[in-house]
């Protein structure tokens, strides 16, 4: 058996916060957007939806973001 090195496994926050940083306050974020590129960049978050979702609102809330929820279009 071998042992092969891995990055850092990043937790959902963190997931969010790389995504949403470069965000302006006052930005609109798509709900759906953010939950594809969460799941795609991360695909060994455990999160349920609903947790995920609470977190997108937590984070963009503090960067000042504005959330659309357009996860129906």
């Amino acid at each position: 058996m071998s042992v092969h090195s891995v990055g850092p496994v990043l937790t959902a926050e963190q997931v969010i916060v790389e995504l949403l940083e470069k965000a302006k306050p006052g930005d609109l974020v798509s709900f759906k957007a953010a939950m594809e590129q969460a799941r795609e960049a991360a695909p060994h978050l455990l999160e349920t939806d609903e947790e995920l979702t609470e977190t997108i609102v937590t984070v963009a809330t503090a960067f000042g973001l504005f959330v659309a929820f357009d996860s129906r279009e």
